[in-house]
């Protein structure tokens, strides 16, 4: 196919074009209007004092120790399963890192909390949900010791979850709709150009024209006389 060919191809088939653009239209104004994700972290801490009938306070260490056991805990999948059926689909709790990615140092008993939701009060109750389940974790583990309640290690807040808006890269979005909409369009012109040709108004009456009048010839004849 030529160039010529291929605009006037094209140009036959304006209308596909158009469709295709109005979907495409309709493709970055849902991108644009999408709903907007919020993600909130809280800090904690877990405190406690080598008070005797803890068998996990005998050191700072043991702090750090059982900060990490709460974290692995909470984030076990049949925990995150708990968590999805009280509505919380996206979160992270992590034990603060002191050290480096390739050499990670949990000296620290120190967590954070993140979740993610649609609306920023949800974000927040997200949040409340999982540090709610991180005392409860933390409670059983000491309970089943029969800790005193004077030697509990319990969680206790740094900093609280305040939810921001994620906002993404949505031009890319926007970029990504229109390559959809050219990639899709134009092929479709030009395959509808081939199949629906015969439907061209230029064409169509006379090709009626033309069957009306064979059936006129191959009707019944009227005799004469």
């Amino acid at each position: 196919m030529s160039a010529f060919e291929f605009a006037a191809a094209l140009r036959r088939r304006w209308y596909v074009i158009a469709v295709a653009g109005l979907f495409t239209l309709i493709g970055i104004l849902a991108v644009h209007t999408r709903p907007i994700s919020y993600q909130g972290c809280e800090g904690l801490y877990l405190s406690g004092a080598p008070w005797v009938g803890n068998v996990y306070l005998d050191g700072n260490s043991s702090l750090a120790m059982v900060t990490g056991m709460v974290t692995e805990t909470v984030m076990s999948q049949p925990t995150q399963q708990g968590m999805q059926a009280r509505g919380v689909t996206d979160y992270a709790v992590t034990q603060t890192n002191t050290g480096e990615v390739r050499f990670p140092n949990y000296s620290q008993s120190t967590l954070q909390v993140c979740a993610t939701a649609a609306t920023p009060q949800g974000t927040v109750s997200a949040v409340q949900l999982v540090t709610a389940d991180i005392r409860s974790v933390l409670y059983q583990m000491q309970a089943a010791q029969h800790v005193p309640a004077d030697s509990f290690i319990t969680a206790i807040q740094l900093t609280p979850a305040v939810p921001g808006p994620i906002t993404g890269r949505p031009s890319l979005a926007y970029l990504g709709v229109l390559l959809i909409g050219a990639v899709a369009a134009v092929p479709l012109a030009l395959w509808s150009d081939r199949r629906l040709r015969y439907l061209d108004p230029p064409q169509f009456p006379l090709a009626f024209r033309s069957l009306i009048q064979r059936a006129v010839r191959s009707g019944p004849q009227v005799s004469k006389g």
